[in-house]
């Protein structure tokens, strides 16, 4: 995932490329995009804060601006690509068109999120330390692009039908892209902190999630005209978001990066941190909550295949569906933050577990609503009450992703000690990715028992969650 942001100061990057304009442009109207997704935790830069120590000569100026806009270009570039093949709303749909086993339809949030996370403990115990970070981002961000163009050749080139083939290839493109969407994630954010001087950095990330919000508000109208335009639109979305991953590869080579001296940081350090961790009993009461709340996700990949198969959801909505999703991501974020500052993080992961109770108990009740005459004379047809409630269901699951997102990096940090604060952030990190596989269960579910049970269990996960939060420790008072 990745994160966005803009100086406001107006000054202007002079590219002879088309796309350093259009990068400029992008940063120049200050919008932000937060890529971390449930996929959002940062590993530890070396600081670098003597850039912001002193005065900065003119030349050192324009390369920290330069860094900046294409910096906060990248995270715009990447969070648009990833929404236009969207694992929950999007490319489940697809996989729904070549088979009709549901294991294989939960598999895909599984890879988006457990490949996403898996590799990032490896990748920092073997990037981080190296004198350079922009080769490693650089080709992170080129194989990531090229698995979804070399699926976009296939569907262009064959259609989409139901077949084996079709299937086995867009699973080792994806399983890929997230591979390498994860790997690059860490000398990503190293590259950006060596390039963004330290009293920037808050901004800059900031920037970067709100430009990746509103794009992806655009990705959410294409993909409601890609998919009101039959089996095709299919390919216009991969052909999309492959053009979006390479500008974004392309960006990733325009940030100026300053070398640190290269330092070495075996696994096995890493290892030998996590039995003291685990010791501590505010960390396990913490992972514990963290899974069942990412067990809580069972369903996720089934609410929009039951709306479309189910419930007769046209196709075209779930482009929709998407867009209100960002934009409960992208209003939700300064809530979340008041929460937090009011709070503390216990009660900002509590309400996330609500907003995830909610969910499933909208699914269960959808069908029943609809028939109920007192609501059906206010609202019309029981197509109108069904859009209306699964919009809700979409509402709540941005809120949720933008709560998780602030608070697994928040709630981390703040339990953990500043010497042993990598290995814990990689540590939760590797759980959850185990953690996440949990769809393929959900998977199991529905083909045996239907999407009834598998609403169930989501409900029943999530109350656990609930239950489990009030373990984590209080906040911390802060002197006002």
């Amino acid at each position: 995932m990745v994160q966005l942001i803009t100086d406001g100061s107006g000054t202007r990057l002079r590219s002879e490329h088309a796309v350093g304009w259009v990068c400029c442009w992008l940063a120049r109207a200050g919008m932000e995009y937060n890529l971390t997704m449930t996929k959002t935790t940062t590993p530890q830069p070396a600081p670098l804060d003597e850039l912001a120590a002193q005065p900065l000569p003119l030349r050192e100026q324009r390369r920290i601006r330069q860094s900046f806009l294409f910096g906060v270009a990248n995270g715009g570039f990447l969070l648009f690509g990833d929404a236009l093949i969207h694992p929950v709303l999007v490319l489940t749909l697809f996989v729904d068109r070549l088979t009709d086993n549901a294991v294989l339809i939960g598999l895909v949030p599984a890879l988006s999120v457990a490949l996403w996370f898996l590799p990032q403990a490896l990748a920092a115990a073997f990037v981080e330390g190296r004198r350079r970070q922009l080769p490693w981002a650089a080709w992170g961000g080129v194989a990531r692009a090229v698995a979804i163009g070399i699926l976009a050749a296939i569907v262009l080139a064959g259609g989409i039908e139901p077949s084996s083939r079709l299937l086995i290839i867009f699973f080792l493109c994806y399983a890929a892209y997230n591979l390498a969407a994860g790997f690059a994630f860490v000398p990503l954010v190293e590259l950006s902190a060596r390039a963004i001087p330290a009293d920037r950095r808050g901004f800059f990330f900031s920037q970067r999630n709100l430009w990746g919000s509103l794009l992806a508000l655009l990705a959410g109208l294409i993909v409601q005209r890609a998919l009101a335009a039959g089996p095709s639109g299919f390919a216009v979305l991969f052909a999309t978001s492959f053009a979006a991953l390479a500008l974004a590869a392309y960006t990733t080579l325009w940030i100026v990066e300053r070398p640190a001296p290269p330092r070495s940081r075996p696994l096995r350090v890493w290892l030998e941190g996590l039995p003291e961790l685990l010791a501590r009993r505010s960390v396990r009461r913490f992972l514990l909550f963290r899974s069942f709340l990412a067990l809580s996700t069972v369903a996720d990949p089934f609410f929009v295949v039951y709306a479309q198969s189910i419930l007769g959801v046209p196709a075209a909505t779930v482009g929709l569906y998407l867009a209100l999703s960002a934009i409960a991501r992208v209003a939700a974020n300064p809530v979340w933050g008041w929460v937090v500052e009011r709070w503390g993080n216990r009660q900002l992961l509590q309400l996330a577990t609500l907003a995830r109770l909610l969910m499933p108990l909208i699914a269960l009740g959808v069908q029943p609503l609809s028939r109920w005459e007192r609501v059906t004379s206010h609202v019309g047809e029981p197509e109108r009450v069904i859009f209306f409630a699964f919009a809700v269901v979409f509402i709540a699951y941005g809120a949720t992703l933008s709560a998780q997102m602030l608070a697994n990096f928040t709630a981390v940090l703040e339990l953990a000690r500043p010497a042993d604060r990598p290995t814990l952030i990689g540590f939760a990190n590797s759980i959850l990715g185990v953690v996440s596989l949990v769809p393929l269960l959900g998977g199991l579910v529905v083909d045996r028992f239907g999407f009834t049970a598998v609403f169930l269990l989501a409900l029943a996960l999530a109350f656990l969650a609930l239950l489990t939060s009030g373990l984590l420790p209080a906040p911390r008072r802060v002197a006002r």
